[in-house]
């Protein structure tokens, strides 16, 4: 019996399909890169060397996905076997086929399959739909795949897409279009590429920090008028006026070069002022929730709220109430049974933060006075 081996080469929740040029009866058909085996082979080292030759990469085989097809070439039995692959080395490219297309999920059923590859599919499917774990953020469950986030969704998700479709409308960067959900109920995001700096290692440039401050007034200018039912997951600002982001920080936010290129996580959107977003995102990325010295606090203080167009002092005074908004924030939902709140409740919260606000609170007199 003839052994073929393909490989489903996997990368960000995508899978490589390959266009047929030739023979006549298979051109123009898709199919997973491969080849026969050759007497005293194994498996694995057919495939490797079948991709090297065609595609002009190296790739590692993690798995073999269920089953097997069997076939007829030419009068002779064959047998078809598909590996899970990663590159390790190169990207692929090659002659013997005409087009090569990375698919999601969902894009699965876009291409006219050769026969023998079907059967693999739907087994496929599934394992693309769990993509690469997304780091960052504070509520988590977030993977990527192909140009995608997929999120779970809540009771909340439907006004913060009608928010989103708003911004966007409105020109807003640095903002996710919603494409709707996928097969397992997630919301489908726009990946927003970028670099992501942890704060707990280092600090925000002065130009990035003043490009989050521009974006900020750009958020709420464009923001100023929504209105939406709801409901909303954040919740406890008394006297709201409009909707906003709510937890506009640097573990939320992509940088291309000094510039925001993505603002991510909007779970928490929704009514509040503008200043609690002030204070929140001064908190964080200032940060003031870390003892830098007072005079370094101030200047970008200074920095933020110039970028912004407010007073420094009005967004030092605006820390103290959403700080304190938070804590009492987190401790209401996991007392609800939110469960992404539950999951920071198991990281230390609200009291690690409660412990950073006291000690806030004890420098703040010293940033006001070098403001």
């Amino acid at each position: 019996m003839l052994q073929v081996v393909g490989a489903a080469i996997v990368r960000r929740g995508t899978v490589l399909s390959a266009r047929r040029s030739y023979p006549a009866a298979e051109a123009g058909r898709w199919e997973f890169p491969g080849g026969k085996v050759d007497p005293g082979e194994s498996p694995e080292t057919a495939l490797t060397r079948e991709i090297a030759e065609e595609l002009g990469c190296a790739v590692e085989v993690v798995g073999w996905l269920p089953d097997a097809v069997r076939g007829d070439d030419r009068g002779r039995e064959l047998e078809l076997r598909v590996a899970l692959c990663r590159l390790v080395d190169g990207e692929p490219s090659g002659t013997e086929h005409d087009a090569l297309r990375w698919l999601a999920p969902e894009q699965l059923d876009d291409v006219d399959w050769l026969e023998p590859d079907r059967p693999f599919l739907p087994r496929l499917r599934e394992l693309l739909l769990d993509g690469d774990r997304l780091p960052g953020g504070n509520v988590g469950g977030a993977v990527r795949i192909g140009t995608t986030v997929r999120r779970p969704i809540g009771p909340w998700t439907p006004a913060v897409h009608a928010l989103l479709r708003h911004l966007a409308a409105a020109g807003l960067p640095a903002v996710p279009r919603v494409h709707g959900l996928d097969a397992r109920g997630r919301e489908i995001l726009d990946y927003l590429p970028g670099e992501v700096i942890d704060v707990d290692a280092e600090q925000l440039s002065d130009a990035r920090l003043a490009s989050l401050g521009r974006w900020l007034r750009g958020l709420h200018d464009a923001s100023a008028g929504f209105e939406h039912p709801g409901p909303w997951r954040f919740f406890g600002v008394e006297t709201p006026t409009q909707i906003t982001h709510n937890d506009a920080a640097p573990y939320n936010v992509a940088f291309r070069g000094d510039e925001v290129s993505g603002v991510f996580d909007w779970d928490l959107a929704g009514p509040s002022t503008p200043v609690h977003d002030l204070g929140h995102t001064a908190w964080s990325a200032i940060p003031l929730f870390r003892p830098i010295p007072a005079d370094q606090a101030a200047r970008r203080l200074t920095v933020f709220a110039d970028a912004y167009g407010t007073d420094p002092a009005t967004v030092l005074d605006s820390v103290r109430p959403r700080v304190q908004l938070a804590v009492d924030g987190i401790r209401e939902a996991v007392r609800r049974g939110d469960e992404g709140m539950i999951n920071l409740a198991a990281q230390g919260e609200p009291e690690r933060t409660e412990r950073a606000l006291a000690g806030f609170l004890e420098r703040r007199d010293a940033i006001r006075a070098l403001l």
